[in-house]
């Protein structure tokens, strides 16, 4: 479970020219070596990280001088890692099958487990061991909805994670059930949609779908966000309606059925718009 600093800590770590596998990491990090590895492991799954080095994104998103948001300190900023993390093509975990491949707005270990084994079969895939699977599947819950131990032990034991703060899974009272939170996200700015919008659309080379690939489609904003209709068209009409994104945002119509289009070059253009207007506020 990613915990708060992590990201950052890591992206700083190896911009200073250090390597995770070096003998020293465990000082330099000041966290244990089991944690070194999970450092390690969320840094390079949100793509701050590529091949032992910063990424462009991560430059982007972390440098201390020219990132949009080098400590974390603005919510958005892990709606765009949650996005980045769950579309990640180089990784499949367990979050991806919670996202994209779930489909149930209730369910419980068992279901996310039944719905990995059906992924991996599908692509002939060797499934793990038994154990490594719930595990991986108990990590992705308790990063996105915490524990479910006693208020005193979460107390006393719990170390939170900052995607918790998104609000998109809660256990259910009482029972060994989980449910999403879908609908509009009152933390998630329109132009982090714009640039999820975006990227799904760039990866399938394409500059309109229907509304409700936008909603449903695996790796879908709708997904990775759990958005009804209204905030994605809310989303849409609010970029549409700012006159720099007039003609990079909207809608059309073909065969009657209603389309988002967008004709953005470039979704960094998005987020830059975003943070600079944040630091403005």
């Amino acid at each position: 479970m990613t915990r708060y600093g992590w990201i950052e800590k890591g992206y700083r770590f190896v911009m200073d020219g250090r390597i995770f596998t070096s003998q020293d990491a465990i000082v330099e990090l000041g966290v244990g070596k089991n944690m070194v590895e999970s450092i390690r492991y969320w840094v390079e799954l949100t793509g701050v990280i590529e091949s032992g080095a910063p990424s462009e994104f991560g430059t982007k998103l972390l440098d201390e001088k020219t990132g949009w948001d080098p400590y974390l300190e603005d919510n958005n900023s892990y709606w765009l890692l949650h996005w980045k993390l769950n579309t990640n093509p180089e990784f499949v975990h367990s979050g991806m099958i919670l996202y994209s491949h779930l489909r149930k707005p209730e369910f419980n270990k068992r279901d996310v487990e039944d719905a990995a084994i059906r992924l991996l079969d599908i692509h002939g895939k060797k499934r793990p061991a038994d154990s490594i699977l719930a595990k991986d599947i108990d990590c992705y819950l308790r990063m996105y909805a915490g524990t479910r131990a006693s208020p005193r032990k979460q107390k006393d034991e719990q170390i939170g994670s900052p995607f918790q703060e998104l609000s998109l899974i809660q256990s259910v009272n009482d029972s060994d059930l989980y449910s999403f939170n879908i609908g509009s996200k009152s933390n998630l700015a329109p132009e982090i949609i714009g640039y999820a919008l975006w990227d799904y659309m760039n990866r399938q080379k394409k500059i309109a779908i229907t509304i409700n690939e936008a909603l449903y489609r695996e790796y879908s904003p709708g997904q990775l966000f759990m958005l009804d209709e209204n905030s994605i068209v809310e989303a849409v009409e609010q970029l549409s309606n700012e006159p720099q994104w007039a003609e990079s945002f909207g809608f059309s119509e073909a065969a009657g059925v209603a389309l988002i289009h967008c004709n953005l070059v470039d979704g960094n253009d998005l987020l830059n718009h975003y943070y600079k207007k944040a630091v403005e506020v």
